[in-house]
């Protein structure tokens, strides 16, 4: 009878540990990330981003903190080293990296390590950063946007550890081009000597390559036509390309109670403005 007990409670000590162990729990995600790539530059294209991880810790008794290690993939296209993204038939190489020189290739073996720490009982959430190189001269490129997925997988805890999985997307598009895919019309301000106000504005259209960050300014914001001032500004000052054509606008307003220099019934003036994008 003694010996039944020792074994009962020897039991019921290793179950106690087993439920410990289990009630910290993790699991890892990340947005990957987006470049716009211009194969005529002649450095790495560098774009930062993290992943992030998410512990719980269930139970007073667990241990305070987790360490934990994140190995990735290839992805869906590589070739030998080189991981790729895919536009239809045509291939574009990039890398993640641990470090902003893209010097240490988050890759195989090498993984990036962390520790999650709690105080008390809950969930941590906390960010890691990595990075997507993107390596210079790679012309012939088709025109599109190239997608990849990486695989991350997590091991965390203390042995047997523990696994969790998740993927990042990768997105690159080029070339790096911007145009003004659908031109301004023209602000005409109907105005009455000392009369109202007057508000016109008009619309125009700008397509620029998939993540690819582009700023817009115009010539001037306030200017004066046959004695009336009045002023310029866009919708917005910038933006970030789709590969779709984006719309904005340009908004014209001239004050009310204004005289003007008109000295015949009525008057015309007229004054070219331009649209400068930036990318």
């Amino acid at each position: 009878m003694k010996f039944l007990l020792r074994f009962l409670a020897l039991a019921v000590a290793l179950l106690a540990s087993a439920g410990a162990h289990a009630a910290i729990t993790c699991s890892i995600s990340s947005g990957g990330f987006a470049a716009a790539y211009d194969p005529a530059s002649a450095v790495n294209n560098v774009t930062q981003t993290s992943f992030t991880v998410t512990c719980t810790r269930g139970l007073a008794g667990d241990p305070t903190s987790v360490n934990f290690a994140v190995v990735v993939d290839n992805g869906l296209y590589s070739v030998g080293v080189n991981n790729r993204a895919a536009y239809l038939a045509n291939r574009i190489r990039y890398d993640v990296f641990r470090d902003a020189s893209c010097g240490t290739k988050w890759k195989g073996a090498t993984s990036i390590p962390g520790t999650i720490n709690f105080v008390g009982t809950g969930t941590v959430v906390q960010q890691f950063n990595y990075w997507g190189c993107i390596l210079p001269g790679q012309t012939g490129l088709a025109a599109g946007t190239y997608t990849d997925q990486i695989t991350m997988t997590m091991t965390y805890g203390p042995a047997p550890s523990l696994v969790t999985v998740g993927t990042a997307g990768v997105s690159i598009g080029t070339p790096a081009t911007c145009s003004v895919s659908a031109p301004p019309g023209n602000i005409v301000f109907n105005y009455i000597s000392l009369g109202a106000a007057a508000n016109p504005s008009t619309t125009y259209g700008v397509t620029c390559t998939y993540a690819l960050p582009y700023t817009m300014a115009l010539d001037v914001t306030s200017a004066t036509l046959v004695g009336l001032n009045y002023t310029l500004s866009l919708s917005s000052p910038s933006s970030v390309g789709t590969g779709a054509q984006q719309t904005f606008s340009i908004n014209g307003a001239m004050a009310a109670g204004q005289p003007g220099t008109c000295a015949a019934a009525g008057c015309t003036g007229t004054r070219v403005h331009s649209i400068t994008i930036t990318y």
